[in-house]
């Protein structure tokens, strides 16, 4: 399958910058400033002996950083480190063409054209490319799509194969997002970004074609996720508003999450996930009970009770 869409598109994005605008001497701190000025400190080196090549196209969108990148002779790592202040990101990758391998904690892929890619760059990675590799992706916070596929994961891969509806309905909500921002406000975007990632995770949890009556629950599904990611703060939110937020009977909606985890248990864990990601970045600043009112737990031993039982850990050790 050809990414042509995505591919125009990405070579649309704004030029951060690339080695070709400089000189010899000066292409490998300037790619390295480049680049990590996007995917944060990082150790990059050359593969063999000679100069580091690269170009970085890119746009933020919302808690959304699209990209297209342009390795050559280079390998790069991040390690894990709790204390960073920079925020752990998931890197959506769509490869154009050559190839990379990639390593993150124990696991080791090759990245190739006509698949998909999700890397957890929240753990101790490793990119190395010892020709040309040129990539589309996505930088996803870690907080924004874990709750739908999991923190531990660290490399998921797909195909793309003819037909796929699911990833056509992708490419398609990111060349709109991206073709359209402009004229958006910050609440549509917020939909945009939503739907987006709840179709990322179907469709890496997926096995390829889906009836048209499935991708009307998916949408149904990304609508309802993209509401709760808004409102799961709020100690009150119940099915019943849920449904009639999202224009759908009470009943439907438990058909839609008939599979699976129950709508009360995303919710609960959504909040459970926002309140750690609170707690590992507030340095002391909030008290336990502050994040349990925060996260939209209605009581802080509720939430406690909770956080260890998910984490296998009380939220005041973490």
């Amino acid at each position: 399958m050809k990414l042509s869409r995505m591919t125009k598109l990405g070579s649309c994005l704004p030029l951060i910058g690339r080695t070709a605008d400089v000189g010899e001497e000066k292409s490998d701190d300037h790619w390295k400033a480049v680049f990590g000025g996007i995917w944060g400190t990082s150790d990059i080196q050359p593969v063999v002996e000679g100069q580091i090549s690269g170009s970085l196209h890119s746009r933020k969108v919302g808690d959304l950083t699209f990209n297209r990148i342009e390795f050559g002779n280079q390998q790069f790592e991040k390690s894990h480190n709790r204390g960073s202040e920079e925020e752990p990101f998931f890197s959506l990758s769509f490869p154009e063409s050559g190839t990379a391998v990639c390593q993150i904690a124990d696991v080791q892929a090759q990245l190739l054209p006509q698949n998909t890619y999700l890397l957890n760059n929240g753990l101790a990675a490793r990119l190395r490319v010892e020709r040309d590799y040129s990539t589309f992706n996505v930088k996803i916070p870690v907080t924004s799509l874990e709750h739908r596929l999991g923190r531990k994961s660290s490399i998921l891969s797909r195909p793309v194969v003819q037909p796929d509806a699911i990833f056509h309905m992708l490419q398609r909500l990111i060349v709109e997002l991206l073709e359209n921002v402009d004229e958006m406000d910050d609440r549509t975007v917020g939909f945009m970004t939503n739907q987006m990632l709840d179709t990322v995770a179907f469709f890496l949890s997926s096995g390829g074609c889906v009836s048209e009556d499935s991708l009307a629950v998916q949408s149904v599904r990304a609508r309802v996720l993209a509401y709760i990611d808004t409102k799961f703060r709020d100690p009150n939110l119940h099915p019943q508003a849920i449904a009639q937020a999202c224009g759908i009977s009470r009943s439907y909606l438990y058909k839609v999450f008939s599979d699976g985890p129950s709508l009360m248990e995303r919710i609960r864990s959504r909040r459970l996930e926002a309140a750690r990601g609170m707690i590992e970045q507030r340095s002391g600043k909030l008290s336990m009970t502050q994040v349990a009112m925060t996260s939209g737990f209605s009581s802080s031993s509720e939430f406690s009770r909770l956080f260890k039982k998910e984490f296998g850990v009380a939220p005041s050790k973490l």
